[in-house]
């Protein structure tokens, strides 16, 4: 499918959800069956022996990771102390929203931008346990507020959201090849299809969800979208200078973008949520942050792909 088709159809998810939230808002657990099966047709989509091969490639994870968890929260605290008070609510739900790394979608966003799904599904076991770890030293340096996050939340994260839709892709692939070799090639180009079809209703599912919440609050609205699209203008930029900097190929920048970008908001929204019950700003910090991150990764989907494309056709030619 052509990189502006995707991107139409991603556009059309958004404004269907909000219209059809303004009248009726699904389950949102809905939102939670749409993740998981996109992780389960990206997962099956993947070769064990380019993932153990790309888990080799130190300088990418380590850069990765750097960015992250170095590079980005200082621009984190940078934009958060520029637009609000590091006292208030918005201040905190902008700190949680912004150093934490998707640990889901940005796989989806990986594959339709033509990066290297492989490669960053090797960093996504880092960025799960090190965001866990740091959140509490991140908001304890920037605002005095002190928790810890229990550990049995990480391991629900990494059992039922990572290891077992991991597994059973992988063990569906290894049935399909071992049964139905002759059927294998299509089912893996089925799946990509399927991926895509997962990554359009779950933005629908999230803009359904939140819309009227949107709206209810809307008085802290601009600068909540002022500082988070900062932020997404700037770890773009980072991005692509790291990446040159590091002689990065080019499906290592499109990698290294995504997992700048996409954040990690179902996770920390839950995490506020048990440690900010009475904070309902914290909460609509990182509803907001979903609802710009999508039309910027659909933005720079279509951008990073349109490069690629470009960059295969001149080759090929």
């Amino acid at each position: 499918m052509k990189p502006y088709l995707e991107s139409l159809l991603m556009i059309a998810a958004i404004v269907a959800g909000s219209l059809v939230g303004l009248f009726t808002s699904f389950q949102s657990s809905w939102t939670d069956y749409f993740i998981l099966a996109m992780l389960f047709f990206l997962f099956y989509n993947i070769s064990l022996d380019k993932l153990f091969k790309q888990i080799k490639n130190k300088r990418y994870l380590l850069t990765a990771l750097l960015s992250n968890f170095v590079a980005i929260p200082t621009i984190a605290f940078l934009l958060a102390s520029m637009f609000v008070s590091n006292e208030s609510a918005i201040f905190i739900g902008l700190i949680i929203y912004m150093v934490a790394p998707c640990t889901d979608w940005y796989l989806g966003f990986t594959k339709l931008a033509g990066g290297d799904v492989e490669l960053n599904s090797a960093l996504l076991p880092f960025n799960l346990l090190l965001q866990i770890l740091l959140l509490p030293v991140y908001l304890y340096a920037g605002t005095s507020n002190s928790f810890s996050i229990p550990f049995d939340a990480f391991f629900e994260v990494m059992v039922y959201w990572v290891l077992l839709p991991f597994v059973i892709a992988q063990m569906v692939r290894l049935l399909v090849n071992k049964l139905k070799p002759f059927l294998f090639e299509k089912s893996v180009s089925l799946s990509e299809r399927l991926t895509f079809i997962a990554i359009v209703l779950l933005i629908f599912s999230i803009f359904n969800s939140n819309v009227e919440s949107l709206i209810e609050n809307a008085f802290v609205l601009p600068k909540m979208f002022a500082a988070i699209l900062s932020f997404f203008i700037l770890t773009f930029f980072l991005a692509r200078f790291i990446s040159r900097a590091s002689s990065f190929s080019k499906k290592e920048e499109v990698s290294l973008t995504m997992t700048t970008a996409a954040r990690n908001a179902p996770l920390m929204l839950a995490v506020s949520l048990i440690f900010f019950p009475d904070e309902p700003l914290i909460h609509l910090v990182l509803v907001v942050g979903m609802l710009v991150e999508f039309p910027h990764l659909i933005t720079i989907t279509y951008f990073l792909k349109k490069k690629v494309y470009k960059r295969g056709l001149s080759v090929s030619t």
